[in-house]
């Protein structure tokens, strides 16, 4: 996924416009898959995009001492 996401961003720099046009569906879905595995929140249509863009994990807690 991220060689063919890799190969399709190189081709869509190297030709510009030319090069979007010439995207296969495979390309625009490897993409799209490799920043959501990146974390990038995905907005759906019509509605106003989170304030928070990328996701990013809080860490777990951390466990008392004690065990507690």
């Amino acid at each position: 996924m991220m060689e063919v996401a890799s190969g399709a961003v190189g081709r869509v720099i190297r030709d510009d416009l030319r090069g979007i046009t010439k995207l296969s569906i495979e390309d625009i879905a490897a993409m799209a898959m490799t920043l959501v595995a990146l974390g990038l929140i995905a907005t759906p249509p019509g509605e106003a995009p989170p304030d928070t863009l990328i996701y990013t994990p809080k860490p777990a807690p951390k466990e008392a001492a004690d065990g507690q």
